[in-house]
Parts: C-alpha cells; sequence; structure tokens
C-alpha cells in the first residue's frame, strides 16, 4: 500500500513539473557569452510563459494559438523561436533564443555601415537609412536598403495559410504584412546573432520574457567554484 502511494505522489509531482514546464515558466541556460553583459555563459534564466499570453505548445496537433496575448515592449528579453527555420515548420520547432527587443511593429530602426543598428538616426555611426518594422495589415515602401530583409522575411513566411506578399501600387512596390515583427538585439555590439542575422522574429514565434537569473555557473572553473553569487536570482533588465 505504502509502495502505490509513493508511485502516485511521484506521478503527481511529475505531472505538476510538466504542467509548470509548459504552462507557467522554464529556466533557460545560456550557452554563450553572444548578450553580454546582461546575460553571461552559464546563466540559467526563469522565462514567464505568460508575459506575452501562453503560447500553446505542440502546435503541430492544432495550430498556432495564443491565450491573453499581451505585445511585447522595447527594453524586454524575450525568447523566442528562431526564425530561420525550414520551409514548413511550425513556430515551436525551431531552436530557442533570447534577445532584446530594440523595435516593436510600428516602429523604424536605423541602419548603416558594418551592420550597425541605431533606434534613433545617428549620423556619427553612419545609421542613415529607416527600415519599418511591420505590423499586422500594414503596407511597408521597398527600397534599396530594405528589399533584402522584406524578401527573406517573405521567403520564410511562404508556408504559413495567410503569407506575407509584395504588391504595387502606382508604380511603387510595397510589402503587406501579415505578423507583427520585432527587431532584436544582441544588447552586444559585437555579437551578431541577432535581426542582423536572423532576420525579424514574428509574434508567433514569441515564448515569453526572460525575468531572473535564477542562479549561474562558471563554466571555465571547477564545479565546487563555479558559483557566482552575485547574479544569483538577479533581475534581466532593459540594455536599451
Amino acid at each position: 500500500m505504502k509502495g502505490m502511494h509513493f508511485i502516485l505522489c511521484t506521478l503527481i509531482l511529475l505531472a505538476a513539473a510538466l504542467l509548470v514546464r509548459v504552462g507557467l515558466c522554464r529556466v533557460l541556460t545560456i550557452p554563450h557569452d553572444g548578450e553580454a553583459p546582461t546575460l553571461r555563459c552559464g546563466d540559467r534564466v526563469l522565462v514567464s510563459l505568460w508575459a506575452y499570453g501562453l503560447r500553446r505548445p505542440c502546435s503541430q496537433w492544432g495550430g498556432y494559438r495564443r491565450y491573453h496575448t499581451q505585445m511585447p515592449l522595447r527594453g524586454d528579453w524575450m525568447v523566442f523561436n528562431s526564425p530561420v527555420v525550414e520551409r514548413g515548420a511550425l513556430p515551436d520547432t525551431s531552436s530557442l533564443c533570447i534577445g532584446c527587443v530594440l523595435a516593436c511593429p510600428g516602429d523604424t530602426v536605423w541602419v548603416g555601415r558594418q551592420g550597425r543598428v541605431s533606434s534613433t538616426r545617428d549620423y556619427a555611426q553612419g545609421c542613415i537609412w529607416p527600415i519599418m518594422i511591420p505590423a499586422r495589415g500594414t503596407l511597408v515602401h521597398i527600397t534599396p536598403w530594405n528589399r533584402s530583409l522584406y524578401a527573406a522575411t517573405a521567403a520564410r513566411s511562404a508556408s504559413d495559410s495567410i503569407p506575407p506578399t509584395f504588391t504595387r501600387r502606382a508604380g511603387e512596390e510595397y510589402f503587406r504584412s501579415t505578423h507583427d515583427y520585432f527587431w532584436i538585439a544582441s544588447g552586444n555590439e559585437a555579437c551578431l546573432n541577432d535581426s542582423r542575422s536572423l532576420g525579424l522574429v514574428p509574434m508567433e514565434h514569441v515564448l515569453g520574457r526572460a525575468v531572473s537569473i535564477v542562479y549561474s555557473l562558471d563554466p571555465s572553473l571547477p564545479w565546487w567554484r563555479s558559483v557566482r553569487r552575485a547574479r544569483t536570482f538577479k533581475p534581466v533588465g532593459s540594455s536599451l
């Protein structure tokens, strides 16, 4: 009888842990220093899955759906599935990434020489070419400096039920968006593993918001000296 009671308790605990993982939060391990100093290799980051509305898991069984949707804000550290996926792949099947929201749907980022990006026009850094971040249902004018970005965005979404398209009006070409998109920054200008290489991130790929560092281990040290006490329970703040 005691054995059955133990097995039942174990199953209940496992079920509760699974529900927490898929419905409330999860812990993400940072594998490199690309987002330093905000996030470092070895950080274990708590991710709130309710911050932007709960995205239904296992979309292959019922398609994409999000409950109680909230839009990410500029400065949020957002966790998302990479938009660089194979044709026909579902939003929750690609690798997880993390980055800081530099621009939201309807915002403009400014790009310039050597891949520099700014949220404002920065003549000193050469950031003088504007790129509008598409919102669902909007038309964005195609220019020589944004064509490749929107073409790649459209190609990655070609298998969607309502994919983005290109259209012409009065001799001008426009990108017609069917998604809300975000520009993600790495928080480290030297790291190109953000929207400069990943491209725009659609809302369908957003998983949740990084809340705090639960604990952090320095991978370069022995395990008994690896705990970074100063980073334990440290909030993940804005890098903007």
